[in-house]
């Protein structure tokens, strides 16, 4: 089992800001100059050494960009004798620089390619220019991109002709990371025009139109298929605003001196599906059921048992040893007929008294239970309170009264939130009650929010999900718990300052009853033994990559949750 802080930048990559890109890339290239010149005195301006490290940076982010340009190409068109083209869109900048060296290359492996330029070509300087003669050198010419005369006008209700039909593939490197506000004319009149043409788009780094200071798509923006992101991933790419202008994103590494992108990590890393393998406890294969890990949730009521269930066959299915359900007598009924593995704990009504309810036995969680609860607690290392509760008066006493006594991992979640939300109305500001009684809870926990729950317990979101990690990151420090935000992406902030991004975005996924299985399997692997940050990340991925695995069998209009949880085992292997 690997821990998180034991990866390796190229293995768990630190998220930069577009600051943070930029000085990196400025820090890299002088590192990488005085290595050339044998030096540690500083590299002053833009030397020709200077010059030709960032060129050689920029020849691999047009390799890579080459590399991804014939996928695609093979993706949409097979990999059969079609004939294959593509229109590369060039800027004056580095951006259009890397377009050069791409087309270059496209040249010399035989695919027809036609580079248009919104730069004259004496704008093209340093690198940019010594990938433009190098462009020439194999053949390559630049056409002046001249737009389509519709194309001009703001008005998009004009029918316009698409202008590239005979391309397989448009590849947008006219600006990259780091333009902002509103587009000058001719390059509006080109994202126009490519959005007409109804062809695939790689965009390299960015998107045009996307503003990189704001974090918001300006109109217009190019909508790409693909975008290939330099060096390392920028939140913008992953999240709702910035999502669908990048499409699917993917990295490129460039050739950073190691010790050079230490020195600008923000904190914050992209988790992806590559490191599950190594994150898995060991399984013993010598030991006993107990020694795979106990997990006990606590979950149901009347009207909501299939959480309770749903939490617990995806406990079931990520390797805890032992599962025990404690639920309502009153539910008991239900899932004993829907569950055959875990065992069960019948909270039993004390005379009747403490559950809003007019039947004899009780169907909501009650303060009659808790010493019920505490005392199978005792025999397990993680608990998860929070699925299906209900909001009755006495599961919100329950719930506040039996968390400070709980001495394992905890995963609180649904129900078990809004109880502690409550805290809120009765406190002097809108987040310090929630807040101070998290702090309060001696044991290490995984709140598990959906946004509007999250809303509830600590106040307003950012308008824009760049501003997500700084909150969430101030918040795990403050309550000293680990904070998981479901939604797309999933953002888990842990109370030393690490933000871990899940790129995930599956609308599949949003029905209920996904919060309830993602639940079960942090419980499960909590009761393995993992940490609560480890579990939080490592979950998150398995309940993605589950749900891409469901979405691929059932579509996203027919997948539910529970063919989340049978797609478990191949999101484990």
């Amino acid at each position: 089992m690997k821990l998180l802080n034991q990866f390796s930048y190229t293995e768990l990559m630190p998220v930069l800001s577009t600051e943070g890109m930029r000085a990196l890339d400025k820090a890299a290239k002088e590192a990488l100059a005085k290595d050339v010149c044998q030096t540690d005195a500083p590299i002053e301006g833009e030397t020709c050494v200077a010059i030709e490290a960032g060129y050689e940076l920029m020849k691999q982010a047009g390799a890579a960009l080459f590399q991804k340009v014939v996928e695609v190409l093979d993706a949409y068109r097979g990999t059969g004798n079609a004939p294959r083209s593509v229109a590369v869109f060039v800027g004056g900048g580095n951006n259009g620089g890397d377009g050069l060296v791409l087309a270059k290359l496209l040249i010399e492996a035989g695919i027809p390619c036609t580079t248009y330029s919104l730069a004259a070509a004496d704008k093209f300087q340093n690198e940019a220019k010594m990938a433009l003669d190098d462009f020439v050198q194999a053949g390559g010419r630049l056409i002046p991109y001249s737009p389509a005369a519709e194309s001009l006008s703001q008005a998009g209700t004009a029918p316009r002709t698409p202008r590239f039909a005979d391309f397989d593939l448009i590849v947008d490197c006219m600006l990259g990371n780091g333009a902002y506000g509103e587009l000058r004319e001719l390059y509006a009149a080109a994202v126009r025009d490519i959005a007409a043409s109804n062809i695939p788009v790689v965009a390299a780094d960015a998107p045009t139109g996307y503003d990189s200071q704001e974090h918001v798509r300006r109109e217009p923006c190019t909508r790409a298929c693909e975008t290939l992101l330099f060096g390392f991933p920028r939140l913008d790419a992953y999240t709702r605003e910035g999502g669908p202008a990048f499409g699917e994103a993917s990295i490129a590494p460039l050739g950073y001196p190691a010790g050079i992108v230490e020195q600008f990590s923000e904190n914050t890393f992209l988790a992806t599906e590559a490191l599950i393998p190594q994150m898995l406890s060991e399984r013993d294969d010598w030991g006993d059921k107990r020694t795979q890990g106990c997990a006990m949730i606590v979950a149901g009521s009347g009207d909501m048992p299939g959480a309770a269930a749903l939490c617990t066959q995806a406990a079931l299915r990520s390797g805890a040893g032992l599962v025990t359900l404690a639920s309502p007598e009153a539910v008991m009924p239900v899932l004993q007929a829907k569950l055959s593995e875990p065992v069960f704990v019948n909270l039993q009504d004390i005379a009747g008294q403490d559950a809003d309810s007019t039947d004899d036995r009780a169907t909501a969680l009650s303060p009659a239970h808790i010493p019920q609860i505490l005392e199978k607690a005792k025999h397990n290392q993680a608990l998860a309170i929070g699925p299906g509760l209900g909001s009755a008066e006495c599961t919100r006493d329950a719930v506040i009264e039996i968390l400070p006594q709980v001495k394992c991992p905890t995963v609180i979640d649904a129900d078990a939130l809004n109880a502690i939300a409550t805290l809120n109305k009765t406190s002097a500001s809108p987040s310090s009650g929630a807040a101070s009684f998290l702090h309060s809870i001696a044991s290490a926990a995984v709140l598990t929010p959906h946004r509007r729950e999250f809303e509830r317990l600590f106040g307003a979101l950012p308008t824009n999900d760049i501003g997500i990690p700084k909150l969430l990151r101030d918040i795990a420090r403050n309550t000293k718990k680990v904070i998981l935000l479901k939604g797309a992406p999933t953002f888990v902030a842990s109370p030393d300052g690490r933000v871990f991004i899940v790129p995930a975005h599956n609308s599949g996924l949003a029905k209920g009853g996904s919060g309830d299985v993602l639940t079960g399997i942090i419980t499960a692997l909590l009761a393995q033994g993992l940490s609560t940050c480890e579990a939080a990340v490592l979950g998150a991925l398995l309940h993605q990559k589950a749900g891409r695995i469901a979405r691929t069998k059932m579509g996203a209009f027919s997948m539910l949750p529970s063919n989340v949880i049978n797609a478990l085992p191949q999101a484990f292997n």
